[in-house]
């Protein structure tokens, strides 16, 4: 009888040590899905950066102005020049 109490006591300490285990794991789990996340949140800020030091973004804006200024020079003198005629 002692003996199946100790084999009890042995069964209900590893029902416990799989309880935390499997507790343990899920917590893993939720750890590395929650730092998967930050790291493609964090490659995608990275190539943002990257575009903004290629300087894309700003000589492409550059070239907005720039083309928008030709633009309305060209058609300020165009009308200039038709005026004329």
């Amino acid at each position: 009888m002692e003996e199946i109490k100790i084999q009890a006591n042995e069964i209900k300490k590893l029902k416990e040590m799989v309880t935390s285990l499997e507790n343990n794991y899920e917590l893993s789990q939720i750890n590395y899905t929650e730092e998967e996340r930050k790291n493609i949140s964090m490659i995608e800020r990275i190539k943002t950066l990257e575009k903004d030091l290629t300087l894309e973004k700003p000589l492409r804006d550059i070239r907005e102005i720039l083309w928008t200024s030709i633009i309305d020079s060209i058609n300020d003198i165009w009308y200039s020049i038709k005026d004329h005629f």
